[in-house]
């Protein structure tokens, strides 16, 4: 057919990946004519399928609606999701053994009264943690999300020794009791550390509007995961019955699996959001280079181990508070004068030198990218206090945070580090450095 004859009307195509057609008209003919992209019926039925298993398990406009890292996430989530689904089983039958089920001398009230403790003491190690660490768990996503697996292992090793516990003390009822209440109050943490920081990571993939799909997407894969898991629990316990030795190696092999895939998917995250650690890792390299390093590379070299996440004091020396009240150094001489350095911004660094602590206080109309101002320039101050160089200022003698030296960081360097912070791709409108409530006024003037 003469290509002068066909006039293209419309061109559609549904998503990135999805089928494309034309609906053209031929000349001298009435009507439109549509014309698929690829009409073979082998392709056809490809597509289809491959249409049929993204509309169930991936958000709607993948890959575009999602962030970069979703699939490398995702991958690795449902490896690990597999691992402690089978060590989750093993656990299971330990527990069942353990309160005596197939045991004659065991009734169902005892079994019953052990089980409603267990989830007594759950609720309320719930209530507390959630109270102590609930407003920590956005600016630390990843490391909590890494701590509440491994609790998670913790926990399901802890009643899969449970049989051997009980046997260890004749049987006694009060040893499975306490093993039931210790595993459920691990648990129960898992479940506010897991669940608050999925949903952080679930706001972070989502990139239109889409937070809900994403969830959902996430709850199909995880639901496909686990159907497959309990079929291989299926064949595997049967196989394992009466083998000690098997069982727990079997569980050695998916709890590492499981510790393994967890350390992957969180380090696989790219989150373009600053906290604390992030925060500190750019201005170690900033100081030393004027240089901000990509988003994915900070990610990478951001640890998620509690106990190997460095502090401000490993960092600089002093410790940094934000937004908290300054009752503690109301009586400090210099506080007029460091205030007045601040009077045209919305925060002020009042250093402290008996406890090496820098706190820094806000006005009520702060912005989120003046706190990170403010964050930047306690750090560069007291890396200059404690001896280090920092590229680009004038070196001083290690000793107290003068009003001298504010000045100079104040008046030095944000605006290169904002527009580096910019084209790297982080985003300043929103901060994770998690201050405190107090705000304060006081007088320009001053």
């Amino acid at each position: 057919m003469n290509k002068s004859t066909i006039k293209t009307l419309i061109s559609e195509k549904e998503g990135e990946n999805g089928c494309s057609r034309q609906y053209v008209k031929l000349a001298n003919e009435n009507g439109v004519v549509c014309i698929d992209s690829n009409t073979s019926s082998s392709n056809t039925r490809f597509r289809g399928i491959k249409h049929l298993f993204s509309s169930v398990f991936l958000p709607q406009g993948y890959p575009s609606s999602v962030s970069d890292d979703y699939l490398e996430y995702q991958i690795w989530d449902t490896i690990q999701a597999f691992a402690s689904s089978l060590s989750g089983s093993l656990s299971t039958r330990a527990v069942l053994e353990g309160v005596g089920v197939g045991s004659s001398t065991s009734t169902p009230l005892a079994a019953t009264l052990m089980w409603l403790i267990k989830d007594g003491t759950g609720m309320v190690g719930r209530i507390l943690f959630a109270w102590c660490n609930g407003t920590k768990l956005d600016a630390d996503s990843k490391k909590w999300r890494f701590f509440a697996d491994l609790l998670n292992d913790c926990a399901l090793s802890l009643e899969l020794c449970a049989p051997y516990a009980v046997a260890a003390v004749g049987g006694s009822n009060g040893a499975m009791t306490g093993i039931l209440c210790v595993s459920g109050v691990a648990k129960s943490i898992v479940g506010v550390a897991g669940g608050a920081t999925r949903a952080a990571l679930t706001q972070h993939q989502a990139r239109q509007g889409n937070l809900a799909d994403v969830s959902a997407k996430d709850g199909s894969q995880e639901t496909l995961v686990n159907l497959a898991a309990l079929i291989t629990s299926l064949w595997l316990l049967p196989f394992l019955d009466g083998s000690t030795k098997m069982t727990w190696f079997s569980f050695f092999l998916f709890t590492l699996l499981h510790v393994f895939a967890n350390l992957k998917a969180v380090k696989a995250v790219s989150m373009e959001t600053l906290n604390r650690t992030r925060y500190m890792l750019i201005l170690k390299q900033f100081a030393t280079s004027k240089d901000v390093p990509s988003v994915k590379v900070i990610n990478r070299l951001e640890p998620v181990v509690i106990g190997l996440i460095p502090t401000e004091k490993d960092v600089c020396g002093y410790r940094i508070e934000l937004g908290s009240s300054i009752k503690a150094i109301a009586s400090n001489k210099n506080l007029e004068n460091q205030l007045a350095i601040y009077s045209d911004r919305n925060f002020a660094l009042i250093p402290d030198s008996v406890t090496k602590t820098i706190y820094i206080i806000y006005r009520q109309e702060c912005t989120s990218e003046e706190m990170l101002e403010s964050y930047s320039h306690a750090v560069l101050a007291a890396m200059l206090a404690s001896g280090y160089a920092v590229s680009g200022m004038k070196p001083v003698a290690e000793g107290d945070i003068s009003g001298a030296l504010l000045r100079m960081v104040k008046d030095s360097c944000w605006k290169e580090l904002q527009n580096g912070l910019v084209n790297q791709g982080w985003i300043l409108n929103h901060s994770l450095l998690g201050p405190g409530e107090w705000r304060v006024s006081w007088s320009k003037d001053i």
